[in-house]
């Protein structure tokens, strides 16, 4: 008996203790007891036990996610001490408590209960979880590695399905959520771009091609959110960029599949930028000149490095994305919207276009200045057929009405821009 008031006693004290760590709610908590302890099974008995005294399911569900935290901490500890044979109970933990605190999550909402809070905390902890756990995953030997794998997949699903969930509650709180997992997952593979781990930049790519598409099904849910969606995935594509620039040299299978992502990337910003234009033209425009003007960045940072091919690829980038902006035009037109504040960022945007390709136009060898011409081209038609809708209405404002063409070109290229011709499809 008395044996048994020892046990009830200190199990009440690791539940006491276990309160006060769960309350970093995202933040790991501290081990505490880990699975290598010959005492872990008093922590398990105080979580019975608060298990059994939490009431509700809105309750047990946020009691399961910390829980599932204060697993993913102890994973991290014992392979931390060189005891990674371990981890595997805490992570089957990890994955049974986790499922737990979703299920609970579900029931709730199917009595009509507010579980904004809780799906917002399963969701912030999952994506902290992904980095953790991917931390463990690098020091473990290769018997070690399945059950930490399991357990990022299960993390990863976990995520995306409380974002879908809070997405039901707050579009706009799940739609923060994810783009800050994509930005980690971009993030995370730039790092493994730079170690020169091909198969881990693969597989990091599919989880962000994951979460973006998560992001297309939440963001549905309030159009107001595609200008985030819009301006955050600038950001993504200069990400892809760069993990472009780092794995060109580790293998051309994997180049390919970023350019792919990229090129899925910027379809994904013309689509959320439609929908941006529906309700705002002008942000749409503002959004677009961005994401074209920071291809033409692109352009001149690979025409000094002398990468003539990529300084092609990205003026044909740059290309897209202006001509996209005549889209957005006809989508406001279509609607019966003024688009004189949409012409005037038109014109205004070509004065720092033009300036941009002149500076490529200087750098490139011979063979490749058709193409800037031609980019050149593009731009100054944009400005003229811009100035002329302007001058219609007597909106010129700060519009200047001649083509801004930069001094430094020859005068023969100059000529060619004071006079666009219509560029051929």
């Amino acid at each position: 008996m008395r044996k048994i008031l020892l046990l009830i006693t200190l199990s009440l004290l690791f539940l006491f203790l276990e309160l006060g760590a769960l309350a970093q709610e995202t933040e790991l908590p501290d081990p505490g007891l880990t699975p290598d302890s010959p005492f872990y099974f008093l922590e398990r008995i105080s979580e019975g036990i608060g298990n059994f005294f939490t009431f509700g399911d809105l309750k047990k569900a946020e009691r399961y996610a910390k829980l599932a935290a204060e697993r993913v901490a102890e994973a991290k500890a014992v392979v931390d001490k060189g005891r990674p044979e371990v981890a595997k109970v805490a992570l089957e933990r990890y994955e049974d408590q986790l499922a737990k605190a979703l299920t609970r999550a579900e029931r709730a909402k199917a009595k009509g209960k507010d579980i904004e809070r809780v799906t917002e905390i399963v969701a912030e902890a999952t994506s902290k979880h992904l980095t953790v756990l991917e931390g463990v995953l690098e020091k473990v030997p290769e018997v070690a590695k399945k059950a930490i794998t399991r357990a990022l997949e299960k993390s990863k699903n976990g995520h995306i399905t409380a974002l879908k969930v809070l997405a039901g509650e707050n579009p706009k709180r799940a739609v923060e959520i994810n783009i800050e997992s994509a930005k980690g997952r971009l993030e995370k593979a730039k790092q493994e771009a730079v170690k020169g781990n091909k198969e881990n930049v693969e597989k990091i790519l599919e989880d962000y091609e994951d979460f973006q598409n998560t992001l297309e099904e939440i963001r549905e849910k309030g159009k107001t959110l595609a200008a985030l969606v819009s301006e955050e995935r600038i950001k993504d594509i200069e990400d892809l960029d760069e993990i472009e620039d780092e794995v060109e040299d580790i293998s051309a299978e994997t180049e390919k599949k970023v350019k792919e992502a990229k090129e899925r990337a910027i379809g994904r910003q013309k689509v959320s930028l439609r929908d941006v234009a529906d309700e705002d033209p002008e942000k749409a425009t503002e959004i677009n000149l961005r994401a074209a003007e920071a291809r033409l960045k692109r352009a001149k940072a690979k025409a000094e490095e002398g990468k003539i091919d990529e300084v092609e690829e990205a003026v044909k980038e740059f290309e897209n994305q202006y001509k996209f902006g005549e889209e957005i035009s006809a989508i406001a037109q279509g609607l019966g919207k003024d688009i004189t504040t949409v012409e005037q960022l038109v014109g205004k945007a070509t004065s720092i276009h033009l300036e941009i390709l002149a500076e490529v136009y200087e750098k490139v060898p011979v063979q490749a200045k058709e193409a800037i011409e031609r980019t050149m081209n593009v731009s100054a038609k944009g400005h003229q057929k811009a100035v002329e809708a302007l001058k219609e209405k007597d909106a010129l404002d700060e519009v200047s009405e001649k083509i801004p063409v930069p001094e430094k070109l020859p005068e023969r290229v100059k000529e060619k821009i004071r006079k666009p011709e219509t560029p051929k499809p």
